[in-house]
């Protein structure tokens, strides 16, 4: 027992030991300054970007597939606009249809025989004119004007709509008016290309 207690003082002392040349050494080193962790300043990260997916080969931005028609039941005539539907053709116009064409809507698999129907593509900056009649997305309003839509579901089934451009003025803010009064976003137009 006797020998156990030498032994537990024996290293007691020597952690003091330790510990008090640790300080003396600290005190040479720093010169009885406190030596402070270098970091590297801090870097404000930007905020994380939405992530949207990318088209698939063969679609577009607005995830419109080559194939894809829009479509109503009526023409746009003088209606300051018309709600436009994504579908597919399922038997192409002919004299015994008397010109309409099968179609199959995309967001709810109805079936409609209409012969107002058009192929678009995405706008290009010179194609934005007065007057000119486009297509463009509902489903995805910022900043009061409609934008492009963020990802293929979205855009596949949610409403779209063809107006008139009325106001271009605007265009280095970052939108045109429609017909309607709408802003829309020069990224979120389609022009039609034909049947």
């Amino acid at each position: 027992m006797k020998k156990l207690c030498v032994l537990t003082l024996l290293l007691a002392s020597c952690a003091t030991a330790q510990a008090g040349f640790m300080d003396e050494v600290d005190k040479l080193v720093t010169d009885g300054q406190q030596i402070r962790e270098q970091m590297p300043p801090a870097r404000e990260e930007p905020a994380p970007q939405p992530r949207y997916e990318a088209p698939t080969a063969g679609e577009d931005r607005h995830y419109i597939q080559s194939d894809d028609f829009f479509i109503s039941e009526q023409p746009m005539g003088e209606n300051a606009w018309i709600y436009v539907t994504l579908a597919k053709m399922t038997q192409p116009p002919n004299a015994q249809t008397k010109g309409e064409a099968e179609f199959f809507k995309i967001a709810n698999g109805a079936s409609q025989w209409t012969k107002f129907f058009w192929r678009t593509r995405l706008a290009r900056p010179d194609e934005i004119r007065l007057g000119t009649v486009m297509i463009m997305f509902e489903g995805n309003s910022q900043n009061d004007a409609y934008q492009a839509p963020q990802d293929k579901s979205n855009a596949r089934q949610s409403s779209w709509f063809m107006a008139r451009i009325t106001d271009i003025s605007d265009l280095y803010k970052g939108y045109v008016t429609v017909s309607g009064g709408y802003k829309v976003n020069p990224k979120n137009l389609r022009v039609l290309v034909g049947r």
